[in-house]
């Protein structure tokens, strides 16, 4: 079995599927801005990426002391940020998940401040700034990082192809047609723009790489 990786995997990653050729080709390149650095309270942060969390705090961790109460989206996303000393109070499947259990919190909210902190890439969906608006939550936007498309055209015919981002279907099908094949997605946010595509999506049963590796594993052998 033939299987494309539309991102880098780690050895260990990879050891998952002995037996399987994986070719690893991203299709995305993500870029963080020099040395991102606070000067203020965080009362509410919301990260909906783990690549928004290194972004902050990768080279500057003494950014920790400017944040309060954190909510996030994916355990990866929660691993990391808890590997910076900050706690998370809530993490969601996915940026939609999180956006209604923020609405609700505010909602039983009295009195204060409703707003939010969003640190995210330049090609953020746009659900959860949204639905914070529709329910009188303030969203102030920190963009951390950028995405690139660096889309390639394929010339093998895989058994299956492992999607990590919404971008990264945008940028592989830049170059490449979709087709019955199988994809497998990281999370429903990837699988929702997989299905407009795609006619065989499969999704993760976690929002992790594993998870991922896992799946295809289950529908090919």
């Amino acid at each position: 079995m033939r299987v494309l990786s539309t991102k880098k995997l780690s050895e260990k990653q990879k050891s998952q599927v002995e037996g399987f050729t994986i070719d690893e080709i991203p299709m995305i390149r993500i870029t963080y801005g020099d040395d991102f650095a606070l000067e203020e309270n965080i009362i509410n942060a919301v990260f909906t990426s783990a690549n928004s969390v290194r972004a902050v705090f990768e080279n500057r961790p003494e950014n920790c002391k400017w944040f309060h109460t954190v909510f996030c989206v994916g355990k990866k996303t929660k691993q990391l940020l808890e590997g910076y000393g900050l706690t998370v109070e809530v993490i969601a499947n996915n940026a939609l998940e999180l956006a209604e259990v923020l609405a609700q919190r505010f909602s039983e909210q009295d009195e204060g401040i409703k707003e939010i902190s969003w640190f995210c890439g330049n090609l953020r969906n746009n659900d959860l700034p949204i639905i914070m608006a529709e329910n009188g939550v303030l969203v102030t936007e920190y963009l951390v990082y950028k995405t690139e498309f660096i889309p390639k055209a394929l010339e093998v015919d895989y058994d299956a192809v492992l999607f990590f981002s919404p971008s990264g279907i945008n940028s592989y099908l830049k170059k490449n047609q979709a087709n019955s094949n199988p994809v497998v997605c990281i999370g429903n946010t990837t699988a929702s723009q997989a299905i407009e595509f795609f006619d065989n999506v499969y999704m993760a049963e976690e929002t992790t790489v594993e998870s991922v590796l896992d799946k295809v594993k289950e529908i090919l052998v």
